[in-house]
């Protein structure tokens, strides 16, 4: 009996590493993936030992999406993907954005203004409230929004 404990715990352990070669996950992300083929013992002795070798590492896996989505997501779509759909703690999370200290989203709407052609000096009280609202939908904090579209340095 010990034999197929020890056998099905390494198939689990080769199982893991072999998700991970493929794509780096969040340390739920494997869990849920492991959980399909094996018992909750097992699932957590092949996850203690990824991470004994540093395998997963859910600050790091924070960090570098951050850094990648954070050109084309809004902070706050970063974090209800991190949270919700990756299992990233609140606390990793928050640690992350401090280490990375992607605060000002002031940039990526300028990016969206010029990709939906938005121009505050030209565009009508209904096409700001209309862009506005877009942003809002996308995640961006209001104050972000308002300091983008009415402070525009004049350099610009």
């Amino acid at each position: 009996m010990c034999d197929i404990s020890m056998d099905e715990r390494k198939k689990a352990r080769h199982r893991a590493l072999y998700l991970l070669e493929r794509m780096d996950r969040t340390e739920q992300e494997l869990r849920r993936k492991l959980e399909q083929n094996y018992p909750p013992g097992i699932v957590e002795d092949a996850i203690e030992y990824v991470k004994s070798y540093h395998y997963i590492d859910d600050l790091r896996y924070a960090k570098n999406y951050i850094q990648y989505k954070g050109q084309t997501k809004s902070r706050r779509q970063m974090q209800q993907e991190l949270l919700f759909k990756k299992g990233v703690s609140r606390e990793i999370l928050e640690q992350a954005f401090r280490e990375i200290q992607e605060n000002d989203e002031g940039p990526l709407i300028r990016r969206w203004m010029e990709k939906k052609k938005v121009d505050p000096k030209t565009a009508s009280r209904e096409e700001l409230k209309r862009f506005y609202q877009f942003l809002i939908r996308r995640g961006f904090a209001p104050e972000d929004i308002r300091r983008a579209l009415y402070l525009m340095p004049e350099d610009e």
